[in-house]
């Protein structure tokens, strides 16, 4: 059933002549200006920077090790001072894990690592607990996280009701359903889907890309395939809970043209921010405790269905995407009609994370996932 809603939706993706549902109003890109200078910061050799997390006044750069069995955790604090945050692992796999997602509250630290393996080359999932003085992974029974019914997992987000992790399971009634597990002690469980938002049924399948802690809840960003009469083909959505992993609701973003999709999302106290595409190009939704908008003159940025987005950035009551262009690391900065556009001085290549710590904006660029590197700017020069 996956395959078939793919297909279906490359489908429906392609079937405008144009592939343009027009512009969404509201003012438009104005390039130029100097390049944003970023700066390279030095990992310890061998240290391969795959993922970024906020700890506080920190940044946690989830590395991996060239000829070192485990992955690795580096805390990056405001003066600039690198720290290795011991890591433990308890499962083969789970030396061999790659970070796919960290979140941490300043003190407590939570991951989900990932690595392919066995017969059929699925991946085996790892999932760690602790703080900035040391992470260990959490033990689980195969069935947890594989077996025959699991889907993909995409995030571990870290709310005031404890850690959850976001991702997709064989649904009961078709396809997969949008699945959530809690833990106890160092137990995970996954919560039934059914009778919630999150389940898919006959009239829409959901596929979750990316979640994000929002309030006492999560923010899930994704997308549906829908069905049957004045079905609106493949919608970008986010499911929404209001405390913990319990409360689902579900939202179609608007404005979504024929097709789209929300890949990535990032909460910044009342304001949440989705970054997708629309018809091919990239697009950006907008809310600040309230309804969603799609933000007018995004600039027109082709992205695919398999292209990479980085979530959008609150700085200084305006939004901030960092984004990938032709090869081109640019930032782009708009206050919901006007946007500026500038190109990164230095990195180039694929952006694949951004966050924000106090006065700095870091990045991690490269030309593939093997060479990017950590780079950071002062919010100063992006402003």
């Amino acid at each position: 059933m996956l395959l078939i809603a793919v297909a279906l939706t490359l489908v429906l993706a392609g079937c405008d002549p144009d592939g343009s549902s027009g512009p969404v109003p509201g003012g438009s890109p104005a390039s130029g200006g100097s390049a944003v200078p970023f700066t390279a910061a030095e990992l310890p050799s061998g240290s391969v920077p795959v993922t970024l997390a906020v700890a506080g006044n920190a940044v946690l750069v989830g590395v991996r090790h060239d000829g070192q069995p485990v992955p690795g955790l580096l805390r990056r604090g405001s003066d600039g001072a690198t720290t290795e945050v011991p890591v433990r692992a308890a499962t083969p796999y789970g030396e061999l894990a790659v970070w796919r997602s960290i979140a941490s509250d300043g003190d407590r630290a939570v991951a989900l690592g990932g690595e392919r393996g066995g017969a059929h080359g699925h991946v085996r999932w790892s999932v760690w607990s602790g703080s900035m003085a040391g992470l260990a992974e959490q033990r689980q029974g195969f069935s947890v996280f594989g077996g025959y019914e699991i889907g993909d997992l995409v995030d571990m987000v870290l709310t005031p009701a404890g850690p959850v992790v976001v991702g997709a399971w064989a649904s009961a009634r078709l396809g997969f359903d949008v699945a959530v597990w809690t833990v106890s002690g160092d137990t995970w469980t996954r919560q039934s889907s059914a009778g919630t938002a999150l389940e898919s049924t006959e009239q829409a399948q959901g596929f979750p890309m990316a979640a994000t802690a929002s309030g006492q809840g999560i923010l899930v960003a994704g997308w549906q395939v829908t069905h049957g009469a004045g079905a609106g083909g493949q919608q970008p959505v986010l499911w929404i809970s209001s405390s913990g992993a319990t409360g689902w609701a579900k939202t179609v973003l608007p404005d979504a043209g024929r097709a789209g999709a929300a890949v990535a999302a990032r909460c910044q106290g009342s304001v949440c921010g989705v970054a997708g595409w629309v018809d091919g190009s990239l697009a950006v939704w907008r809310s600040d405790g309230g309804a969603w908008s799609r933000l007018g003159g995004v600039p027109p940025v082709a992205v695919g269905d398999k292209d990479r987005l980085v979530a959008p950035l609150e700085v200084g009551g305006r939004t901030v995407q960092v984004m990938s262009d032709g090869g081109q690391v640019k930032i782009a900065s708009g206050d919901g009609g006007a946007w500026a556009v500038r190109a990164a001085a230095r990195p180039s290549g694929t952006a694949t994370a951004a966050v924000v710590v106090g006065d700095t904006l870091y990045l991690l660029a490269g030309p593939d996932e093997d060479s990017q590197r950590l780079w950071h700017a002062d919010l100063a020069a992006i402003r």
